[in-house]
């Protein structure tokens, strides 16, 4: 390297030594072949001039313009207050459909899921033999209502003779006991007459009451006995609702409270009861007490034995509420934006009940405060807004 070459080397240190290392490397005395080749090669830049940097604000943050909200007091309303429990439907009515005869099976026209009013046909039972009994029962009626108007023939003929002493009171005596015999008799042929005709009439098992068949238990064919079961007939117009009301609430649960409830089969849909019975005695098992509330239930939606997650209304009373689309929902997380100062504060929120759009807040906003309502993605805490009045 000779004079003029290490000037020029070290005119370009002077200016990238700070940028550089191995030139400080060189500058210490050594490498200075290597250097050379390097420099030569790639050469070290000046350095570029940085861009101007961005607008800042107070606090040192990036600004950015203001965004556009609308926001809303949060104001005091009455808002009810719930018992949430849960419970299960039931059928008003359900019946385990008994026989009340003996016989074969030779029709069941009722199918699993089959509405029957009352008095539907749910299965017939042969009859013929109580046919037949019938038809004898009534002529034994027949037979025994002769004698006794024979009977009553001869103690009205005889009685005049009596008192004249044509014949003797003894025999007249005994014209009256066979009177009351022949009364007898027909009083006994008539209550098997009637027996008869209501195994005959049993042989037509019915429904009790309008319902729901939920299970048929027997087939045609099959031979049945009086206390064989037929058929399940719950009422499905007319629900009972069950519910588990812990210990510590049994003093707030009155008849006639009004009950909302939300059932799985049909999600986002709330239906109605009215209690009307309350359990004589707290379970002991459970530390619960059971009440019975009525659910109407015309076009039989519902049905007996789903699950229900059910609310009982109280009291009502003064709580902070803000509209319900002013809530951000990430996952569990609960937040609203308030604005405070013209930036966007985020602030997290323990909610309550929600009432005609008004959603209660429990923590974390009083009122009076400005609240953002339906909130974007874009907005985040410490962003400047610019409020637009509704």
């Amino acid at each position: 390297m000779n004079e003029s070459d290490l000037q020029t080397l070290t005119q370009r240190s002077s200016h990238c030594r700070g940028q550089c290392p191995w030139l400080r490397w060189f500058a210490g005395g050594g490498g200075v072949a290597a250097v050379l080749v390097i420099v030569m090669s790639s050469g070290c830049r000046p350095e570029a001039k940085s861009p101007a940097a961005k607008t800042v604000d107070a606090e040192g943050r990036p600004s950015r313009p203001p965004i556009s909200v609308e926001t809303t007091n949060a104001v005091e309303r009455s808002m009810p207050r719930y018992l949430r429990v849960t419970g299960q439907l039931q059928g008003m009515q359900d019946a385990q459909v008994a026989a009340d005869t003996a016989g074969k099976v030779i029709e069941a026209p009722v199918e699993r899921g089959s509405l029957v009013q009352a008095g539907s046909v749910l299965v017939k039972v042969d009859g013929r033999t109580a046919e037949l009994s019938l038809t004898e029962a009534e002529a034994s009626v027949a037979l025994a209502e002769a004698k006794l108007a024979l009977a009553k023939n001869e103690s009205e003929r005889n009685a005049p003779l009596v008192k004249t002493k044509a014949i003797a009171e003894a025999d007249f005596r005994k014209l009256e006991a066979e009177q009351a015999g022949r009364e007898a008799d027909l009083a006994a042929a008539v209550a098997r007459r009637d027996l008869t005709r209501k195994t005959l009439t049993d042989s037509v098992i019915r429904a009790p009451f309008a319902g729901l068949v939920v299970e048929r238990y027997v087939q045609p064919g099959e031979y049945v006995k009086a206390d064989t079961r037929i058929a399940r007939v719950v009422e499905v117009a007319r629900l009972r609702l069950l519910l588990n009301v812990p210990e510590t609430a049994v003093g707030s649960v009155r008849e006639g409270q009004t009950v909302e409830f939300t059932t799985a089969a049909y999600a986002g849909e709330t239906f109605i009861g009215v209690i009307k019975f309350l359990g004589g005695a707290v379970r002991e098992s459970a530390r619960d007490l059971i009440v019975e509330a009525e659910v109407l239930n015309a076009d039989g939606r519902l049905k007996p034995g789903l699950f229900a997650e059910a609310h009982v209304r109280l009291s009502e009373t003064n709580v902070v509420t803000i509209p319900a689309e002013s809530l951000r929902v990430e996952g569990s997380r609960r937040s609203v934006f308030l604005v405070e100062n013209g930036v966007l504060a985020e602030r997290l929120v323990e909610v309550g009940e929600t009432l005609d759009g008004w959603l209660e807040v429990r923590r974390g906003v009083k009122a009076g405060e400005a609240v953002v309502i339906s909130p974007g993605r874009e907005m985040a805490d410490g962003v400047p807004v610019k409020v637009m009045r509704p």
